[in-house]
C-alpha cells in the first residue's frame, strides 16, 4: 500500500510541467529532494515487512509530509500527498502498539496544520481544503488516536475552525463539508468524556482572533 501511494505521488509529479523536468530517474544529483526521498523510501519499504510494528512510522510518513509542507508544490500534488496520509491512517498501517506512534501522530497534525501549496485555481484549492479536513478527522478517528496529545487535539480543532471560516467565501459544498467535519470532530471528542481524568490542563482555541481557554484531561484519547 505504501508503495502504491509513493507511485501515486510520483506519477502526479511526473505529469506536472514544472516537476516533470526534475523527475530524472538516472541522476540523483539533479533530482529534487522531494522526489529523491520518495524513491529512496520505495527502495526501503520491502525490507521492513517481517517486523512492521517495530518500524518507526515517521520513516514512511515523513516523505509525504514533506510534500504537504513544501510551498513549491501545487494543489494537485499536495492533494495526492494528503490522500496518501489519509489512507495510511484509515487503513491502520500503524496502530497504538507501533513504536513511536505518538510522535508520528504529532508530525501528521503539525504538517497538515502548516500545509502549503501554490494556488492555481479556486477548485483545486477547495479540494485541498477538503482533504485537510479529511486527514484531521481521520487522526481523531484512528485507532492510534490515543497517541494524540492535548495540544494536538487543540491544533486539530483550531485548524478545522480556520477552514470553516475560510469556506464562508468558497462554494456551498465546501461550506457543508467543513461544518459536517466540525460536528463530527466535536462528537468524537465528546464521546471520550467518560474516560477523561478530572485532572486537566488548559489549552487554547483561537476563533476570530479571540482566545478561549478550555480544560482538557492529560490524555483525551
Amino acid at each position: 500500500m505504501i508503495n502504491s501511494e509513493i507511485g501515486a505521488v510520483l506519477a502526479v509529479m511526473r505529469r506536472n510541467v514544472r516537476w516533470g523536468v526534475r523527475y530524472i530517474a538516472d541522476d540523483d544529483q539533479l533530482e529534487h529532494s522531494l522526489i529523491h526521498s520518495l524513491k529512496e523510501l520505495r527502495k526501503q519499504i520491502f525490507s521492513w515487512q517481517s517486523n512492521w510494528q517495530y518500524v518507526d512510522p515517521r520513516l514512511y510518513i515523513q516523505p509525504f509530509l514533506d510534500v504537504i509542507l513544501s510551498d513549491e508544490t501545487g494543489a494537485p500534488i499536495t492533494g495526492v500527498a494528503l490522500s496518501s496520509v489519509y489512507k495510511i491512517l484509515t487503513l491502520e498501517v500503524f496502530t497504538l502498539e507501533t513504536v513511536n506512534v505518538g510522535e508520528a501522530m504529532h508530525i501528521i497534525v503539525d504538517a497538515v496544520k502548516s500545509c502549503r501549496f501554490e494556488v492555481t485555481d479556486p477548485a483545486s484549492e477547495e479540494v485541498v481544503l477538503m482533504k485537510i479536513l479529511q486527514v484531521l478527522l481521520a487522526c481523531v478517528k484512528s485507532k492510534a488516536s490515543n497517541g494524540l496529545s492535548n495540544q494536538d487535539i487543540c491544533t486539530i480543532v483550531n485548524t478545522c475552525l480556520r477552514v470553516v471560516h475560510q469556506s464562508s467565501s468558497k462554494s456551498e459544498l465546501l461550506q457543508r463539508i467543513a461544518r459536517h467535519t466540525m460536528h463530527e470532530l466535536i462528537r468524537c471528542i465528546f464521546s471520550q468524556l467518560p474516560f477523561i481524568s478530572p485532572l486537566a490542563n488548559e489549552c487554547e482555541l483561537h476563533v476570530d482572533n479571540k482566545v478561549y481557554q478550555i480544560n482538557l484531561s492529560c490524555h483525551l484519547f
